[in-house]
């Protein structure tokens, strides 16, 4: 390894009523990934804020290629060279690959005339943008429309965007959350080349299978403390679980079940031409299912237009042995289903409404005569007094942390937003609740109390629909899954054949 480009010393930050860090330690250096690991509300996102300039520290040392940095803004930490990939990327979907590595600063004519006037060169640009691709492995066309690519492709124009402001230490939030693994296995090959440059990484996950395979060193922090840092080889996930949560699970994927009843749903000969063809299955009451397979599968494709999402060219659908139609989704809210989208952060949390108006955004729009506490009557005015009752009674049967139901939802850590839309999809009496990737950028604490949810869900008779990429999740929490290869299935198996070998073996048929 080389020596340290960033060091953080004694790094202290409160905010009120809470330390987010208490003295913490943290080192990059050239060419090591330092993992850094947590829970939601560890103190990860504090540490990532002040390194990238968009928070200010309290107190500590920031020092830089050894020399202490006073002042601290995103401008000046990205000319210094440090560079953040978000979860959620910050290209601008409608340039093009070459605009976006250049963002900001486009290179301009060499002629002094068209210089003056601001004319960019197109054709320097490209070539520089093949430069840096050359340079990291990457094959992808300058002049190519983002809205084109694919996610993994993305992350790679961020990361060559990083390079080509010649950037000494990268910071990565969840790059592999959303990705397959040749995507993921692309985005590790580009890493080691950073690695090679002598560029330091910062790599959050909380998938740690990815985190052990990538990362050199380990730090963990925990309620604002860093805990431990190790060596990666020398980790074990069990081990990190206890260090991230300060208790043991036995079981990371517990394996959960419901009382299995009658055929609620039952999709029949869906169709859609180029996208997803002859899909055929079922789910009872009480049933947990799994949607197995690789990015591409058309999973998500699939379950879209069973909830009226997507049009289809043929196909039926029947809810309690019944044919209906579900055009769009609010039909099929009133006829008890509900969908939990994967991208949370743009379709799924209102992030400008508070946690008990994204709760109950559903139910103003569907009110059940049966229901002991109505939120409005007969006028449409919402009772208020029952909306803070109701909502309350969902945040203590979810677990939801938060110290206020008036609280904007984007205050919440991603764990509890997550908890708050599987409230917000029961909370309009749903009889079947499809999720997708429903544990996405949730620690390994989180993970676990949404499994309890799905279990205590699936006890009462709702049946449950699971769409997720960790397939080790799907072999355990789910009483039956169905693998998907390119708009098809591919098989079927129950719980106790799906290991992920199997399912992997199916999802590449």
């Amino acid at each position: 390894m080389g020596q340290p480009i960033l060091e953080l010393r004694n790094i202290f930050k409160a905010f009120p009523g809470v330390t987010a860090l208490d003295n913490v330690d943290f080192d990059v250096l050239g060419g090591e990934v330092h993992v850094l690991l947590g829970e939601n509300g560890a103190g990860k996102s504090t540490l990532i804020k002040i390194i990238a300039g968009t928070e200010k520290k309290d107190n500590g040392d920031f020092i830089f290629e050894q020399k202490a940095v006073e002042k601290h803004t995103p401008f000046l930490m990205r000319e210094m060279g440090i560079s953040v990939i978000h979860q959620e990327l910050s290209l601008v979907r409608l340039m093009d690959v070459k605009s976006n590595l250049f963002l900001g600063r486009d290179l301009k004519k060499k002629n002094w005339l068209l210089s003056k006037f601001g004319i960019r060169d197109d054709a320097g640009m490209v070539n520089h943008c093949k430069q840096v691709f050359s340079e990291l492995g990457i094959n992808l066309d300058p002049n190519k429309s983002v809205m084109e690519l694919t996610l993994s492709q993305m992350q790679l124009v961020e990361i060559a965007k990083a390079v080509a402001f010649d950037s000494k230490v990268i910071l990565m939030d969840e790059p592999t959350s959303s990705l397959g693994p040749e995507e993921k296995d692309q985005l590790f090959r580009v890493i080691e080349r950073l690695k090679r440059r002598k560029i330091g990484i910062v790599f959050v996950s909380h998938i740690l299978e990815d985190c052990m395979a990538i990362g050199n060193k380990i730090s963990v922090l925990r309620d604002g403390q860093l805990v431990a840092s190790i060596d990666a080889n020398d980790a074990e996930i069990d081990t990190l679980i206890k260090l991230m949560t300060g208790r043991t699970f036995q079981e990371r994927y517990p394996k959960i079940s419901g009382i299995i009843g009658e055929t609620i749903l039952e999709v029949r000969n869906f169709n859609k031409e180029g996208v997803f063809e002859n899909i055929n299955f079922s789910i009872k009451k009480g049933e947990i299912i799994g949607f197995a397979g690789l990015v591409g599968a058309r999973r998500t494709d699939l379950l879209r237009a069973v909830f009226g999402l997507e049009e289809i060219n043929t196909g039926k659908i029947f809810i309690n042995s019944k044919e209906v139609k579900l055009t769009k989704p609010r039909d099929a809210i009133r006829l008890g289903l509900t969908f939990l989208t994967e991208d949370r952060k743009n379709q799924g949390i209102f992030p400008l409404l508070t946690v008990l108006e994204n709760l109950l955004i559903c139910r103003f729009n569907f009110r059940n005569k049966s229901e002991n506490l109505r939120l409005t009557n007969k006028f449409g005015y919402i009772n208020i007094s029952n909306a803070y009752k109701i909502s309350d009674e969902y945040v203590q049967k979810f677990g939801v942390k938060v110290s206020s139901l008036a609280d904007k939802i984007s205050q919440l850590s991603g764990g509890n937003q997550q908890k708050v839309l599987l409230a917000r999809g029961i909370s309009t009496h749903a009889s079947v609740l499809i999720l997708d990737e429903p544990t996405k950028g949730v620690d390994a604490g989180g993970k676990v109390e949404i499994y309890r949810i799905i279990e205590d869900l699936a006890k009462t008779g709702v049946a449950i629909i699971v769409i997720s990429s960790e397939l080790p999740e799907v072999a355990a929490i789910c009483t039956r899954i169905i693998v998907m290869n390119d708009g098809r299935i591919t098989g079927e198996l129950p719980r106790e054949q799906a290991d992920p070998e199997t399912l992997m073996r199916y999802a590449t048929s």
